[in-house]
Parts: structure tokens; C-alpha cells; sequence
């Protein structure tokens, strides 16, 4: 078992208030878990009006398997937010392997 999590940092260049990059984060947080089935929240820059961090986490038997769908968020959410991705951050986990 391979746990993955991606740290996703996105400029939202147009939002004016917290309200409206909110709304960003909000919107990319849905479409992402609807999409790929991860989990998805939002972790980070709460107070930050024009960034946002999301946190995406997938469970999967080889690692290959969760690199290729986390990459895939990474893309997918670079072309449905509306900003423009700042860092992507991955990491693996095998507890198995502890």
C-alpha cells in the first residue's frame, strides 16, 4: 500500500478579497475530489488574499499508480483554477515499509 499526498500552491491573481479567492479554492477543491476521487482540503494561506494551498491525498496499491494520478491532479487543477500554479510538493508513504 502507497499513501501519496500532493501540496498544491496557487496564485489567484484576480480574486480582490478572501471572499472571492475563497470561492477559487472552493471551486478547484470540488472539481478535483469529483474528478479523480482523492481527498481534498484546503491547508494553508487562509489569511492570504491571493493564494491558496490544497492538500490532495490517494491511497493505492504501487507508487507508480499514485504518482501518475496525483501528476494528473497537479495539470488538471493548473487548467480549471483560474490562477496559476506556484509549487507542487509530492510525497509517498509505505507504512508497510516501516
Amino acid at each position: 500500500m502507497i499513501v501519496g499526498v500532493c501540496r498544491i500552491e496557487i496564485y489567484i491573481p484576480q480574486a480582490q478579497s478572501l471572499k472571492e479567492k475563497r470561492q477559487v479554492v472552493k471551486s478547484l477543491v470540488h472539481k478535483v475530489a469529483h474528478r479523480f476521487n482523492v481527498s481534498v482540503s484546503e491547508i494553508d494561506n487562509h489569511d492570504l488574499r491571493q493564494r491558496g494551498t490544497i492538500a490532495v491525498a490517494h491511497v493505492s496499491n504501487t507508487r507508480k499508480d499514485v504518482e501518475k494520478l496525483l501528476r494528473s491532479v497537479g495539470l488538471y487543477a493548473e487548467s480549471v483554477s483560474g490562477g496559476e500554479i506556484i509549487s507542487s510538493i509530492y510525497d509517498y508513504h509505505d507504512p508497510d515499509a516501516d
